[in-house]
């Protein structure tokens, strides 16, 4: 079933030669999108796990739902640029170009998994057994730690689709400038659409709730920049959430 992801994994090459000389068929695009579902539903077993069962089970859910949906939101786009830019690219072939880079950045998210886990249980006190201070900063500190450990992923997944356009479109395409479309669009719209379904490491100092109240009133820039980073930097109270 994972022979398409185990591929890329171990001969991504074969995976590029495929795709260029044969195609990926739905049904192996199917098997990608089952695998990035699996991978992030662990990953959200593991970024909220540590805070409750119940916060855990929303982050399972919710994680794959941030990748499956902002791809659905994107591949349109991605194929209409594609073929404004003379790439050759079937609308099949924009999807399975995609969804190959996000099991490149789930295979990193597995990687790292067990090294977040760890970290996270040792680096946040249960609620009542500490000040309130070092709850909250450690909780900063994985929610950042979280973000660091996504954008890795997210990385090694854009090399390996820049690479992978490079194999596959037309010579005459700018393959660059086609990157840099889709990535953009891809970052806007998955930033936000997590954001929308936040929270999914949990604040150990307020409910368990499957959205948050503000989740429409800001956006995630505004939060990482203007909040987030300034208060671990600082060391002040600034994170509300």
């Amino acid at each position: 079933m994972f022979k398409l992801p185990l591929m890329l994994l171990l001969d991504r090459e074969a995976f590029w030669k495929t795709l260029r000389e044969h195609g990926i068929s739905w049904a192996g695009i199917a098997s990608m999108v089952a695998f990035v579902i699996i991978a992030c539903a662990i990953y959200g077993v593991v970024m909220a796990g540590w805070r409750s069962s119940e916060q855990a089970l929303y982050a399972t859910i919710k994680l794959p739902l941030v990748f499956i949906a902002s791809t659905a939101i994107v591949a349109v786009f991605n194929w209409m640029v594609a073929t404004a830019f003379g790439s050759g690219l079937s609308f099949r072939e924009s999807v399975a170009l995609t969804f190959a880079s996000m099991a490149v950045a789930c295979w990193i998210l597995l990687a790292l998994a067990p090294v977040v886990w760890f970290f996270s249980l040792t680096g946040v006190s249960k609620v009542g057994e500490a000040p309130t201070a070092e709850i909250n900063f450690a909780y900063r500190v994985i929610l950042l730690t979280h973000v660091i450990v996504l954008a890795i992923a997210g990385v090694a997944g854009n090399i390996s689709l820049f690479n992978g356009l490079r194999a596959v479109v037309r010579p005459n395409c700018p393959t660059a400038l086609l990157f840099v479309a889709w990535i953009t669009l891809f970052a806007i719209v998955g930033c936000q659409v997590a954001w929308m379904l936040s929270p999914f490491v949990g604040d150990p100092l307020l409910e368990v709730t499957f959205f948050s109240p503000d989740a429409l009133k800001t956006n995630f820039l505004e939060v990482v920049f203007g909040r987030l980073l300034p208060s671990f930097l600082t060391g002040a109270d600034l994170w509300s959430r």
